[in-house]
């Protein structure tokens, strides 16, 4: 069985109880940067600090291995702490503190960060208190404890063709566009709730009021 990992990254951070409710004596804590401050406020224990440490106040990675990378790279510290994690052997992971903040951070976070997680066999899912991401290849993937939330499922390729169960538009084989707003704001009415992918890739996008 495959280590689970907790990325940790350093946009909007979510409160420390948040943090510490979601991690597990086991998992690989790895920050991308200044995501270490996330581990710090929740006195979570950290594996690895990985980025070029342009944004953490220096002296804070005393104690804790850090892979150091130039400022001038082409990848975000976020990307490398996914590879770093699936290099350690985590195949899954929770992603804290990758939504909100800058926009382009976020777009990359939920569209590339999520993409390349699926082409390594990476099942990542991006979390805050209200909201979850995750990307979705064909196959079932239940909808746990979202009773009430808004679902949107957004295709990654140029069209999906996906059921809905549990939701308050169910779908039933049937193709999303992603040049469509249909797939947009859905909710979730039952604790079965599941997203069903026949072809294509797509991404999950839960939200609370």
């Amino acid at each position: 069985m495959s280590r689970r990992a907790l990325l940790l990254a350093g946009g909007q951070p979510p409160p420390p109880d948040f943090v510490r409710a979601l991690h597990r004596p086991g998992d690989l804590v790895v920050a991308a940067d200044s995501g270490l401050n996330l581990a710090l406020a929740a006195g979570v224990p950290t594996d690895l600090v990985v980025g070029d440490f342009d944004s953490l106040q220096p002296g804070l990675e005393r104690g804790v291995e850090i892979q150091r990378y130039p400022r001038d790279k082409d990848a975000s510290d976020l990307e490398l702490a996914l590879e770093e994690a699936f290099r350690r052997g985590a195949r899954e992971g929770l992603v804290l503190g990758a939504l909100g903040g800058r926009l382009d951070h976020t777009l990359f976070n939920v569209v590339s960060l999520l993409e390349k997680a699926l082409e390594m066999g990476f099942r990542a899912t991006l979390l805050a208190p209200d909201q979850e991401v995750f990307a979705a290849e064909p196959g079932v993937h239940p909808i746990s404890d979202r009773q009430g939330w808004h679902c949107s499922i957004l295709p990654l390729d140029p069209h999906a063709r996906l059921s809905l169960e549990g939701m308050a538009y169910p779908l039933r084989e049937e193709w999303l566009h992603r040049a469509s707003t249909r797939g947009l704001s859905n909710r979730v009415t039952s604790l079965l709730a599941r997203v069903e992918v026949q072809e294509g890739r797509v991404l999950v996008l839960l939200a609370r009021d």
